[in-house]
């Protein structure tokens, strides 16, 4: 928030400010809608003391709560503060309880990879009493789990031999199934097949392998065999009989490779006393006559055992496997600790099994993730959670009212809604806890285009709850102006993102937050700003939306490629103070209407490298005109009309550079003037007389 001590120190410096005037502008500026700023408080795989499992985010930001709400940031959204399944090094993405947020001795750890659950509350007071809002990174689409929490799962078993569905939909990971032969002895034999839309029938078969192990009930040291092969039988038993299929033994890993549809592998093992077998079988590729290792391929290459058969010696029959013998196990079972909740809010927190995720029964499927749909099935992340369940969804709205009522958040990011029924986003929106009558602040992940966020948006509003969404299309264009240089045509801003969209795609700015690079982004390359931050943060910052300052931005953090960590990128040190004096313009002169002037009343000049426009003010100032200038190597500006409905009349007054004032503007009586940018950079000009001087201090 922008504080009344800042400004007190401005009019120090100000000769056109009468003491009087400020008070009244601090006073009348302390609700209005731009002081709205929100920093990402994180980055992917931000620092944590892994040897003494010690986690020191919270901490961090603690320490510096009165600095951001000094710079005038007025929310921070923190990562997924529950426990994830992979300890202490777990983002938080991978959640594995909800309800531990660093107090449980679980997965290896008491603290989560950001603190303790003490440092996290010890953060959000700190933050809360610097007038910052803290909103909550939470995780409604999935839950991972491991080896430690698998249980029987019947719906699994008969989805992947479910022939009915002749197996036209995604495959249920070949890898988190662990078959179970139970009770066998003698000569068996394993029948393979592969199965899924997803399997890649139509590529190299050297696509379509798989890795198949066999243990006894003790494990032990797993023996890649290097035994690869395309089988030749197709399940014929006398062909297998002649013993070109044998197992090596217990504890080996053997390759194969299916070969179309119809292709069915065989092997058999001999096993002396009953005992009970695990099947494990892994998706892979890689030549099949190759001595080097294979890699993993996608898991959704669905490889299952069709058919098991014993025969107990060899002149007695051979007899398939019932399914009483056969049991399919997954990781999905979570019983919690022995916990005490809070006297606020009762709780469903009695674990979670197999039927609280996708598929529920052998009439339930799992979908291919599309390119830009809502699809509440897919296990494109851990197991997937079952959210049109009864059961799960009060599991998941409980856990949101203990959030907002035991630990005080006052808002939450929903993290991949594509994963769940916007109608249930809404439901766990209005089961949010109110203060004064008035939801909590909720924003949604929906990483796609403008006419699905906006169908996304409607759906839940329809449905009764508020929800903004970040601004992905925007992110999209800023990324391109940055990137490319004076190559890129400024007027592809005057409509661009949600807010602006003339698609019939337009969202009110306060359903829309912007940003310029996100924990996701800000981890591949590719969609990343390479260059003039400055730009982008100029934009976003002056126009209308709710601005996101990416935290490795702010801090001058390097940036590492999650997939190539050669590639690096540091954004400039001089970036922060870029980012304070833009918030200070926000938090000063700006709020409401914004209009264009670089694509209306006849702007003369270089319209492909200059975009030009006036947002209205707040309180008694009259609001500020931006300028942005992509050219590579020149100042650059237009003759506009500042002249637009619903705006006041500028003709013969003087405008200054918010950050240079000694940078003046005549406006003639027609309401034309001059407005310029340095090359790759922006201005802020304001009336003379609205005039307060930034101060970094």
């Amino acid at each position: 928030m922008f504080t009344q001590n800042r400004l007190l120190k401005a009019i120090h410096f100000s000769n056109h400010y009468t003491l009087v005037a400020c008070l009244s502008l601090v006073l009348s500026t302390s609700s209005t809608a731009t002081e709205d700023v929100m920093l990402q408080g994180f980055y992917w795989d931000v620092p944590v003391d892994e040897q003494n499992k010690n986690g020191i985010w919270w901490d961090n930001l603690a320490n510096k709560a009165p600095a951001l709400s000094h710079a005038g940031f007025s929310s921070i959204w923190i990562p997924p503060p529950s426990k994830g399944n992979w300890g202490i090094i777990d983002m938080g993405y991978g959640i594995y309880d909800h309800y531990d947020l660093g107090s449980y001795d679980q997965k290896g750890t008491i603290e989560t990879r950001f603190g303790s659950q003490q440092e996290l509350h010890e953060m959000i007071s700190k933050l809360q009493q610097n007038n910052i809002h803290v909103y909550a990174d939470v995780v409604l689409n999935h839950i991972y789990t491991n080896g430690q929490d698998s249980e029987p799962n019947p719906a699994v078993k008969a989805y992947a031999q479910q022939k009915a569905h002749n197996h036209q939909h995604a495959a249920y990971p070949s890898n988190e199934i662990s078959w179970q032969l139970k009770d066998v002895q003698g000569r068996v034999f394993i029948k393979i097949q592969g199965y899924g839309s997803t399997m890649p029938w139509t590529q190299s078969i050297n696509q379509r392998g798989y890795q198949l192990t066999i243990t006894d009930v003790n494990g032990g040291q797993i023996t890649d065999n290097m035994h690869t092969e395309q089988e030749p039988n197709d399940g014929n038993f006398s062909t297998i009989r002649a013993g070109s299929n044998a197992f090596p033994d217990l504890n080996y890993a053997l390759r194969g490779q299916i070969s179309d549809k119809q292709d069915i592998d065989e092997y058999y093992l001999d096993i002396a006393t009953k005992s009970d077998l695990f099947i494990t079988l892994s998706a892979k590729q890689g030549p099949i006559n190759s001595t080097q290792a294979w890699t993993d391929a996608a898991q959704s290459n669905g490889y299952f055992p069709i058919e098991v058969w014993q025969q107990a010696s060899a002149s007695a029959p051979t007899i398939e496997i019932t399914d009483t013998h056969l049991v399919a196990y997954t990781n999905t079972n979570i019983t919690p600790p022995q916990r005490n909740h809070g006297a606020n809010t009762p709780t469903t927190d009695d674990g979670w099994q197999y039927r609280d995720f996708h598929p529920v029964d052998e009439y339930d499927w799992l979908g291919d993730l599309g390119s830009d749909n809502i699809i509440t099935n897919t296990k494109m992340f851990g197991n997937d959670n079952n959210t049109f369940s009864p059961r799960v969804q009060q599991k998941l709205m409980d856990w949101g009212k203990w959030l907002k009522n035991e630990h005080k958040f006052n808002g939450f990011r929903l993290d991949f809604v594509r994963g769940f029924q916007p109608e249930f986003a809404a439901k766990w929106i209005n089961n949010l806890p109110r203060e004064q009558d008035k939801q909590p602040f909720v924003v949604a992940e929906y990483w796609g285009g403008d006419n699905s966020i906006k169908a996304w948006v409607d759906t839940v509003n329809a449905h009764g709850a508020d929800v903004a969404v970040f601004d992905f299309p925007l992110k999209s264009v800023l990324t391109q102006m940055t990137n490319q240089n004076q190559h890129f045509d400024m007027r592809t801003l005057n409509h661009a993102g949600l807010v602006r969209n003339q698609a019939g795609n337009h969202l009110p700015e306060t359903d829309v937050v912007t940003f310029v690079e996100n924990h996701d982004t800000g981890k591949e390359h590719d969609k990343w700003v390479h260059k003039d931050f400055n730009m982008a943060y100029a934009y976003i910052l002056t126009h209308e939306g709710k601005p996101t300052v990416f935290y490795s931005h702010y801090y001058g953090v390097k940036q590492h490629d999650y997939h190539d960590p050669s590639k690096e990128i540091t954004a400039p040190i001089t970036l922060q103070q870029d980012i304070n004096q833009l918030i200070f313009a926000r938090n000063t002169y700006l709020d409401g209407e914004l209009n264009v002037l670089s694509q209306s009343g006849s702007p003369f000049g270089d319209v492909q490298h200059v975009y030009v426009a006036r947002r209205n003010g707040k309180a008694s100032t009259q609001g500020a005109i931006i300028v942005l200038n992509n050219h590579d190597s020149q100042r650059k500006g237009l003759w506009v009309s500042t002249h637009a409905n619903g705006f006041s009349n500028f003709a013969g007054k003087t405008l200054v550079n918010a950050f240079e004032p000694s940078d003046t503007v005549k406006i003639y009586e027609d309401g034309r003037g001059y407005f310029s940018a340095p090359q790759r950079g922006y201005a802020v000009y304001v009336l003379q007389r609205d005039y307060v001087p930034y101060s970094a201090n």
